[in-house]
């Protein structure tokens, strides 16, 4: 209240409306006096109204035109449909948990609140969703109480994902998810799914935390006849800095750390449950300070880089038979104030915020649609830099990465491990030294991940070098030499990815490139003269697609955080 208030306001509306079911009455002095004589002054109050029994309350009007109009843009094409967050009301909280004036406008941080479902057995739980997707699917719904809801609605649904980030929403456990999950395919499939066609995604974890998959993915701790069709997470790679171009090349470090978490993930998928498939159906990068209204733009190679670090990821968990890749989001925006907007994300966005056209994000992820395909066929590649690689040759990884080695001949393998630590080590390639903070049989371990191989990756952890110095931010270096020829540290920041593929219905052969870092390259792609590439880059931006060229040369330039597709002749 301010400090301009009638004593009497909740006393006057009492008399007017408690025990009706509407009232009106006039705002004025006549009625409230006048507490504040030659001041403005408004009125506010806030009811409860008295539940009737056997009614239920349902309204898809906020949420109708979203969905009709998401189907419509998707339409031929296959969606996996998520409603994210459970309503506030089946959880028990410590106070009522109320709805924001304008529910358009207004985020609603405290919405998720409480831990503990009002029904336990989570069966109010499963015949929401069952009546949620029943009002899409099957044209509408019966209540509890056998009231009809009629929708119009006969979408198809394929694919339904259940909750969002669920170790955040609710902070569920992985036996409260698991317990929430079977309870929804049980109220879905009981309502809108009898003929079982819609497939279930489960988990969508924002991190990867493998207590999660394990949990969720043994069998035993399911109802009988649940199925684990899908399991699906996360991925988003950030930087130091959001506006130094310099700064992006770390996005591709993040990505080979993600890799070493997908693996884990991957062993546990095929030893619980080796028919369930894998959507990481968010990939994308966060800057700093993102949703910081007076946050700095970024320049425009931005979006170059994080669609070139999502190639590189397609191409690498492409090898590891990953099923489906995301790329988050459609939109995001910066603080517009004209439209009384805070940020949301901008530097997830695919589409131009001021144009409506695709950024490079959009357009690299358009191109990898066009030119790739389910049942291509990959084959192993190398990059070999323009010396050849050196021998010995060195690489350096920081604290919880992958470091990865690679001999640039064909046939060669590493031969011998010359020098390593994880600690502190100090010095340049030839000329280490071990610091202070060593583990002392360093050079042992990665003599057991990589001697006798063509290239390893060894695991930059204290969970395989133990931690000879805890609190210390540690590095892995090592010396090492091939049999002949040289070697390289394929993952070094900077360089240049490349994957080749056999087309599955055409069988020719194409290389997807990636530069990952910020400066020109070139690259010899051998007999691609003749071909064609097909490419996103700095200077494509403002261009409606991707650009195509012919090749006249074997080699290509790349220019900074350049993506494309090298198509043979």
């Amino acid at each position: 209240m301010g400090k301009c208030n009638a004593a009497n306001s909740s006393v006057v509306v009492e008399k007017m409306c408690v025990g009706k079911s509407n009232c009106t009455f006039p705002v004025n002095s006549n009625t409230f006096g006048d507490p504040c004589e030659g001041t403005a002054k408004s009125f506010a109050v806030q009811v409860t109204c008295s539940i009737p029994q056997n009614h239920t309350y349902w309204d898809f009007s906020l949420i109708d035109p979203m969905m009709e109009d998401f189907m419509a843009a998707t339409r031929n094409h296959t969606v996996i449909i998520n409603f994210s967050t459970i309503p506030a009301w089946m959880y028990k909280t410590p106070t009522r948990v109320l709805y924001p004036d304008n529910p358009d406008r207004e985020a609603h941080p405290g919405y998720t609140q409480g831990t503990e479902l009002v029904d336990p057995t989570g069966k109010q739980l499963g015949e929401y969703y069952g009546r949620l997707v029943s009002w899409y699917t099957q044209g509408g719904f019966k209540d509890e109480y056998g009231t009809e809801y009629h929708s119009g609605h006969d979408y198809i649904i394929p694919y339904w994902e259940c909750l969002n980030e669920v170790e955040s929403e609710h902070h569920n456990t992985p036996e409260s998810y698991t317990a929430r999950y079977d309870e929804m395919v049980t109220g879905i499939r009981a309502m809108a799914d009898p003929d079982h066609k819609i497939t279930f995604v489960g988990l969508a974890l924002a991190g990867r935390e493998t207590s999660f998959v394990s949990y969720f993915l043994n069998k035993s701790n399911h109802q009988p006849g649940i199925p684990l069709d899908f399991i699906s997470y996360h991925f988003y790679a950030s930087s130091s800095n959001r506006t130094d171009p310099n700064a992006y090349e770390n996005f591709f470090k993040s990505a080979d750390g993600f890799f070493n978490q997908v693996n884990a993930i991957e062993d546990i998928r095929k030893a619980l449950s080796p028919e369930t498939r894998t959507t990481i159906d968010e990939i994308g990068v966060i800057l700093p300070d993102d949703n910081d209204p007076h946050a700095p733009a970024f320049p425009s190679i931005y979006w170059n880089a994080a669609g070139s670090m999502y190639a590189y990821i397609y191409g690498k968990l492409s090898l590891q038979g990953i099923d489906v890749l995301g790329e988050s989001q459609l939109v995001g925006y910066p603080a517009l104030p004209e439209l009384d907007l805070e940020p949301q994300f901008p530097s997830v966005a695919l589409l131009d915020w001021t144009t409506g056209y695709g950024t490079a994000r959009y357009w690299v992820l358009h191109m990898l649609i066009h030119n790739f395909q389910p049942g291509d066929r990959l084959v192993e590649t190398f990059v070999v830099s323009s010396d050849g690689g050196r021998n010995p040759f060195c690489g350096s990884i920081l604290n919880l990465e992958n470091l990865m080695l690679e001999c640039t001949d064909i046939g060669a393998f590493i031969s011998k491990i010359d020098f390593a630590s994880y600690g502190t080590p100090s010095g340049t390639c030839l000329h280490y030294e071990k610091g202070s903070c060593d583990t002392a049989n360093s050079t042992s371990i990665v003599e057991t991940y990589c001697v006798g191989k063509s290239s390893c990756t060894v695991p930059a952890t204290t969970e395989i070098f133990g931690d000879p110095c805890y609190g210390t931010v540690k590095h892995l270096v090592v010396q090492a030499e091939c049999s002949h020829g040289g070697g390289v540290q394929p993952n070094a920041v900077g360089g240049v990815y490349a994957q080749g593929f056999i087309d599955v219905k055409t069988g020719g052969k194409k290389v997807l490139l990636v530069n990952k870092g910020n400066s020109k390259a070139v690259v010899t792609v051998p007999a691609a003269s003749g071909g064609s590439f097909v490419y996103v880059d700095e200077t494509t931006m403002g261009q409606t697609s991707e650009v195509s060229k012919n090749i006249a040369f074997d080699e290509i330039e790349l220019l900074p955080f350049a993506t494309g597709t090298v198509h043979y002749p």
